[in-house]
């Protein structure tokens, strides 16, 4: 437990780390605030609404309508709030529309958007038979929840910066974990103490391991913090297609499941992802003995996939899924949901086997380094 505790503070109490993590949580909290919220607009009334006070505005008005979605609450809304129709030049949505009648429009209006030149204004509405929303309560059994779930837009948004920012602060927190010794010239001494044979090996990959479970831990609380003190989580039990964009796909089931399940999912993932790459970074320290060639590695290798992603196909993809890269973003695990068990036991794997490596390597340089100082 000394070993590992001092292992702990090697790895946390650098300046340079420190600076990193602070730098990824100021980046994190200026992109919700100044892109997220700052981008929120709605009108309702002929009033416009911006920022802050537009989203606790589309809040309050979905409340009303908040339950299960029939035809006659689509009239309702379209009666109370009319049809969306103002566009401006650039912008890619209708841009006097609210959150209820911005919702009704787009899955149940005979209208259409696809760019600011291209689009045709609601005159009327379509049943719920009649689109893919009537389509997903055929397939899946279950009703359609209207509710405010923006929130989960940008908790998912947020979330997959962080997880990418969290895999930079992996890449340089975790890569001096072995090669820094060498570098030091401190694994010659190591080597030569009791503890330092065996203990401190396994001292080293807890750490680092621990290290990446605080980084993940930090980040998810601060995405959950600024979520929550904004936009709210309501609208949980809505079917996560209708959160994802223009995700809703009644061919595929991913897109059919609840906000709670896919949440709930992403987060493991996640978790999963940072892992293995915590793994790789292990043991491409315990394979370099300057730093600065870790660290450069680790990156390359971390970002290898997005290449073999573009020359693979689909083949690639469905490789590519499991890496750590790829692993934390949404559309890649809707995309991925139907044999997700292949993603999972890459994932798997490369956390296993990389962490055996690093461990297997440094045994090697230990024993090395030993027959040296004798």
């Amino acid at each position: 437990m000394r070993l590992y505790k001092i292992e702990v503070f090697k790895l946390f109490y650098r300046k340079f780390f420190i600076t990193c993590l602070l730098s990824v949580l100021g980046i994190l909290l200026l992109y919700f605030y100044f892109v997220n919220v700052g981008d929120e607009r709605t009108t309702v009334n002929g009033n416009l609404y911006t920022g802050y006070k537009a989203v606790q505005v589309d809040r309050e008005i979905t409340k009303e309508f908040s339950g299960v979605l029939t035809d006659d609450i689509a009239e309702q809304i379209v009666g109370k709030y009319g049809f969306p129709s103002k566009v401006e030049e650039y912008y890619g949505y209708f841009r006097d529309q609210n959150y209820l009648n911005g919702f009704i429009t787009k899955y149940l209006g005979n209208g259409y958007f696809r760019d600011w030149n291209d689009y045709q204004v609601s005159t009327s509405l379509y049943t719920i038979s009649q689109t893919d929303l009537g389509r997903v309560v055929e397939v899946s059994g279950n009703e359609i929840t209207l509710d405010y779930t923006k929130g989960w837009t940008v908790f998912f948004d947020t979330l997959q910066l962080g997880m990418i920012l969290g895999s930079v602060l992996i890449l340089v927190g975790v890569s001096p974990v072995f090669s820094e010794e060498y570098q030091n010239k401190m694994a010659a001494l190591l080597f030569t103490s009791e503890e330092g044979k065996s203990k401190d090996i396994i001292a080293k990959i807890a750490a680092s391991f621990t290290m990446t479970t605080i980084i993940y831990i930090v980040i998810v609380s601060c995405v959950f913090v600024c979520i929550g003190s904004v936009y709210g989580f309501t609208g949980k039990d809505c079917i996560i297609g209708t959160v994802l964009g223009n995700a809703l796909n009644p061919a595929n089931p991913a897109t059919m499941k609840t906000v709670s399940f896919f949440a709930v999912l992403t987060l493991i993932l996640d978790y999963l992802a940072l892992l293995s790459l915590c793994a790789i970074t292990v043991c491409v320290s315990a394979h370099f003995k300057s730093l600065f060639h870790a660290v450069s590695v680790s990156c390359m290798i971390w970002l290898a996939p997005l290449l073999i992603r573009i020359m693979g196909g689909g083949a690639g993809f469905i490789l590519m899924a499991g890496t750590p890269l790829f692993m934390i973003m949404s559309g890649v695990l809707l995309d991925s949901f139907n044999f997700l068990i292949i993603p999972i036991i890459i994932a798997m794997c490369i956390l296993i086997l990389c962490t055996i490596n690093g461990w297997h390597i440094y045994r090697i340089e230990d024993k090395g380094e030993e027959n040296q100082i004798g």
